[in-house]
């Protein structure tokens, strides 16, 4: 942006026109003196003044220019920012490149402006030195780096790791190369850059100070929770990182202090870990062997645990989500509660009695809700997952013949009988168990019909059932007829014939 003038500036020529106007006007009772020629002595006398006049404005606009942080270079920048008690990094800085990625490419440009802070765990703080653009369609961006403070060992590959100030839609950020020191004298760019972040960093006591303070030494995921729990006057920040040791946390800590508001409570320390079972019985497509078996089950361990490790601090989990995990391998069609136990069942950790049941947690329907600073993740060794993997349903096929009178409306009621007939071998279904299967007799499956026909127009109903898995047929047309529902058996309507007596179909 140009930098805006206060006052109005006038080159060599500028101020021998306004001169010699001036001289040539007259005005003011003083002879008017017309004689501008080239060489003449008005016009040598004016020129003369005008070029002084000429050099002092240039003196004055670097005067001007050399006090602001935007327009001081040099030397000059070197003593605006002394006023912040910095000096140029004269060399010896750990420098490199980041990459900056997400995983899907750029809905717009994404800028990164210049000093942006990337830090890691047991690595110096570095800071962008350069603006740049991840555009839009691409997936990563490489930038330069340079270390905030002078000195330190090489860093390895991969070892910056997370943004201090996050940047909206990047997700990652890591040095491809290692980062080694470097004699390069920081420029004037640079230089500015550290000078607003300094400025910025002086803002303490907000929640961006506070978030900030931890990221800056390689905490990935931190939560502020102001008046945790309706309490006035405190502070609650949450690490959310899952490896955070006792030195690395008083360091946070310490960090923390600094930055805190004056006459505020401030807690600090990790996300309490709230362990989920999971159980489920999970139906295949078809009858795997036992190493098969293994194998799915293997890949759906390795899908939840990917799924958990990104959760987030008070991150709830859906029952809807872990369904659909589980359903996502292209084996298992159904996914159904194991012994009326809940898909998803939450355990705490207390101190002496190892893990607790924690019903508090589970909403009416499945998901489990976690409070603002409990990170919700497994805990194999202690609550394994348990995925029972049972074989296909075998079908059972249901045919309907069914009679009615003549002038009986039969408008839809093919789908309607079909949907009714279905309802009830479902509702049978539910009811029978491994030991012993229930039961449906034609008195039932004729009530459900008649609900729809009149009982008067009702000239015959027959049920034709047929097992799957024995080939066993149950016809059942008369009161004192029943047919077996097993309940691993999926009741299937297959052919519904209707007829009107007295038609001619």
């Amino acid at each position: 942006m140009p930098l805006e003038r206060v006052y109005l500036k006038k080159g060599f020529s500028e101020v021998v026109h306004d001169l010699l106007t001036d001289i040539a006007s007259g005005l003011g009772g003083q002879p008017a003196l017309t004689d501008v020629n080239e060489g003449s002595v008005v016009r040598t006398l004016a020129e003369a003044f005008a070029r002084e006049l000429a050099v002092c404005y240039e003196q004055l606009d670097s005067v001007y220019r050399n006090a602001y942080l935007d327009s001081a270079s040099g030397p000059a920048l070197d003593n605006v920012v002394a006023l912040l008690g910095l000096d140029r990094q004269r060399g010896g800085h750990l420098e490199g490149t980041a990459l900056f990625s997400r995983g899907q490419p750029a809905p717009e440009d994404i800028h990164i402006p210049l000093g942006t802070l990337v830090a890691g765990r047991d690595v110096p703080l570095f800071a962008t030195t350069a603006n740049a653009v991840l555009d839009k369609g691409e997936r990563q961006v490489v930038v330069g780096v340079r270390a905030v403070e002078p000195g330190g060992k090489k860093v390895k590959a991969g070892a910056l790791a997370s943004l201090p100030r996050p940047i909206a839609g990047i997700d990652r950020v890591s040095n491809p190369g290692e980062l080694v020191l470097r004699q390069r004298e920081e420029t004037d760019d640079e230089l500015r850059a550290r000078a607003r972040r300094l400025v910025l960093s002086s803002n303490t006591g907000t929640v961006a100070a506070l978030e900030e303070a931890a990221r800056s030494l390689g905490i990935r995921e931190v939560q502020v929770i102001e008046n945790p729990g309706g309490r006035p006057g405190e502070v609650e920040v949450v690490l959310g990182d899952r490896d955070i040791g006792s030195e690395l946390l008083e360091e946070v800590r310490n960090r923390l202090e600094n930055v805190r508001p004056a006459g505020i409570v401030l807690r600090c320390g990790p996300a309490t870990p709230v362990f989920v079972q999971i159980t489920a019985t999970l139906t295949l497509n078809a009858v795997f062997s036992e190493r098969e078996q293994a194998d799915i089950l293997k890949r759906l361990r390795a899908v939840l645990t990917d799924y958990f490790g990104a959760l987030k601090v008070g991150e709830a989990v859906r029952d809807a989500k872990i369904r659909a995990l589980l359903l996502s391998h292209e084996a298992v069609v159904g996914c159904e509660r194991s012994d009326q136990r809940p898909i998803l069942e939450p355990f705490v950790c207390k101190d002496g009695s190892g893990l607790e049941s924690v019903a508090c947690a589970q909403m009416g329907n499945g998901d489990v809700m976690p409070g603002p600073s409990e990170r919700i993740g497994l805990h194999p060794e202690a609550l394994p997952l348990r995925l029972s993997l049972e074989p296909p349903k075998p079908n059972l096929w249901v045919d309907t013949t069914l009679s009615v009178a003549a002038g009986t409306p039969t408008g839809g009621l093919q789908a309607r009988i079909t949907g009714a007939i279905k309802d009830a071998f479902d509702k049978a279904a539910g009811k029978a168990s491994a030991e012993a299967p229930a039961s449906l007799g034609y008195t039932a499956l004729r009530e459900a019909v008649t609900n729809i026909v009149p009982p008067a127009a009702v000239v015959r109903l027959r049920v034709t059932v047929t097992h799957e898995r024995d080939g066993l047929v149950e016809e059942l047309d008369d009161d004192s007829d029943l047919a077996t529902v097993g309940a691993r058996e999926q009741p299937m309507p297959r052919k519904l014939t209707l007829r009107v007596e007295g038609s001619d179909d």
